[in-house]
This record gives C-alpha cells, sequence and structure tokens, in this order.
C-alpha cells in the first residue's frame, strides 16, 4: 500500500500545482488557492504566522473531506485519478462506482472523514472550554465547529453539494434488498438500471 502522503519533490507551480500524492492519488492545488492565501496574507501582515495557521487548518477541512471520498472510493474497487483543492471546494476524480449504494457511500465518506476530526474538538470544547492559546483556539473552531458546519452544508440535496447523492442511500438500500429475492436475470436488469442512473 502507498505511504498516506508523499510531497511532490520539487513543487512545481502551474495551472493546478501537484502538491504531493495521498495514498498513491496525485493530489492538486490550483492556482486560485496560492492568490487567495497571498491577498489574506497581505491584509493581515501583522500576524502573519497565525493567518497561515488558520488558512492550513481551512485547507485541511477540504482535504480531509476529500481524502474521506478517496478511501471509500478505494476500498470499493472504484479507481481514483485526482484530488484538487479549490479556494472553496475540492474535488475527488473517480471512476464510475459498481452500484448506486456504492456512489452513496463514497459521498457520505467525505463527511464522515470531517465529522471524526471534528466531532472530538467540539466535544473538548463542550466539557473544558477554550483554552488560554488563541493558536490552539482557532483550530478548535476551524477544525472542529466551522468543519462540522460546512459537513451540514454539504449535505444540502442540492447538486453539487455531496447531498444530492449521500441521501440516495436509502431508496437505493431498499432497491437492493427488493432485487435480492429476485431471479439472477431480473437482478442483472436491476443492476443495468442502477448504472444507467449513475451515468
Amino acid at each position: 500500500m502507498p505511504p498516506l502522503f508523499k510531497f511532490a519533490n520539487p513543487i512545481r507551480f502551474d495551472k493546478k500545482t501537484k502538491i504531493g500524492q495521498i495514498r498513491g492519488v496525485d493530489t492538486y492545488v490550483h492556482w486560485t488557492v496560492f492568490l487567495v492565501a497571498a491577498v489574506i496574507l497581505a491584509g493581515v501582515i501583522r500576524r502573519p504566522g497565525l493567518t497561515i495557521l488558520g488558512l492550513a487548518a481551512y485547507w485541511g477541512v477540504l482535504l480531509v473531506h476529500e481524502t474521506g471520498h478517496l478511501i471509500a472510493a478505494q476500498r470499493l474497487g472504484c479507481p481514483v485519478f485526482s484530488i484538487e483543492l479549490y479556494p472553496i471546494f475540492g474535488v475527488t476524480r473517480f471512476g464510475t462506482p459498481w452500484s448506486r449504494v456504492d456512489h452513496c457511500v463514497i459521498a457520505w465518506a467525505g463527511v464522515l472523514a470531517q465529522a471524526v476530526i471534528a466531532t472530538p474538538l467540539v466535544a473538548w470544547v463542550a466539557v473544558f472550554g477554550y483554552s488560554r492559546f488563541e493558536a490552539l483556539n482557532m483550530l478548535f473552531v476551524i477544525l472542529g465547529f466551522f468543519s462540522l458546519g460546512v459537513a451540514a452544508f454539504n449535505l444540502l440535496p442540492t447538486p453539487p453539494l455531496d447531498g444530492a447523492t449521500a441521501w440516495g442511500i436509502f431508496p437505493a438500500l431498499l432497491a437492493q434488498r427488493r432485487s435480492k429475492g429476485t431471479s439472477p436475470r431480473k437482478q442483472r436488469s436491476v443492476n443495468s438500471i442502477s448504472r444507467n442512473l449513475l451515468e
């Protein structure tokens, strides 16, 4: 199995800059990400360290989400071609899943990956409160509360948000359950319809 993360060496800046690989999948950052970061840093020149940390945490939220899609797709046997990060969203490019259920699981995986990291941070603040360190508090806010808010928003059932696909898991599971009692010939027909719905 390839390493979890491997940095590109050297990094060559381009329209989409390859920054490395996650589980063997090329990961790119669009040039607009660097532009936004430069504009933000120029506006808060007095505290560049804290600003860089905040930007890294923000893009970390996007990367965690896309890595969730990547891991689920790989586990379900879908080829994953790339991850691309943009200023306010990310894209994981993968092959057509075997079934509609698989496609829904991949959609849910991004949100679940965010929840795995955000929930303990939110729980910590709820129990112990914020710390006296500004940088740590910013991580609590961005990787915790903000990330959960983004995950909830992303589950709205509207394209291009993941919710447009994710919520289809319930009818897809019901259809899959019903088809288990059908003949092999009828099952092939159901599978064919499922694939057509994905295209």
